[in-house]
């Protein structure tokens, strides 16, 4: 489904299998299985994540072998990308 202009608040919102345009999202629950999105010119104000699926049980068997901390530096891996690889250590 495309959502465009829209303004979610206090609700838990579907990631996988949607396209959001312009929209807006506060407080809100950002619900996501590992499915396509598409998101455009859209501004964040406190939100959280929920995952599901199989990228839920991927996300829980990273965390089982590498514990928090691994975790923190795959996820800056993403976040903060630099050169070269991540190397992870336990």
């Amino acid at each position: 489904m495309v959502y465009e202009n829209e303004h979610f608040e206090g609700v838990t919102v579907t990631l996988d299998g949607n396209t959001y345009r312009n929209c807006s999202f506060k407080d809100v629950r950002l619900h996501y299985s590992g499915g396509p999105v598409e998101m455009a010119e859209c501004g964040m104000d406190r939100f959280s994540f929920q995952f599901g699926g199989d990228l839920a049980q991927g996300l829980n068997t990273l965390y089982q072998l590498f514990g928090t901390e691994g975790m923190l530096q795959i996820l800056r891996g993403f976040t903060e990308p630099g050169e070269g690889e991540v190397e992870l250590r336990r």
